[in-house]
């Protein structure tokens, strides 16, 4: 919690809890049973969510949320889904080449003819 910015009145750790149950739910198809409990364990910096703890998996933070399951099953299920996330531009170099083929130079030079003809 302490990564975030303090400035920004509605980014909070209660905030923050109903996404993580939002999310849970929406993923699992699920009711949460326990994630608050691990959240607040983790806002807290309880083990094994301590500098100690996750220190010891050198900045492999997949590792590490995978370790914690049997103490945080819930939040380590949203924190692998969020960690897993691919942010690139791979999808969006698809979509302009893919209009390349559809909005060619050729193309812009055709004309509608105004002209009407009976």
């Amino acid at each position: 919690m302490s990564k975030f910015k303090d400035n920004i009145s509605n980014l909070n750790h209660v905030y923050l809890s109903k996404w993580l149950i939002y999310y849970y739910e929406a993923w699992t198809k699920s009711k949460s049973k326990s994630i608050l409990r691990e959240f607040d364990n983790f806002r807290k910096s309880k083990y094994p969510f301590d500098d100690q703890t996750i220190n010891q998996f050198e900045d492999n933070i997949l590792e590490f949320w995978g370790w914690v399951v049997p103490l945080a099953k819930e939040l380590e299920y949203v924190a692998q889904r969020i960690f897993g996330i691919c942010v690139n531009a791979a999808s969006v170099e698809r979509l302009w080449s893919s209009m390349g083929f559809l909005h060619t130079k050729r193309r812009n030079r055709l004309h509608v003819s105004k002209q009407i003809s009976f």
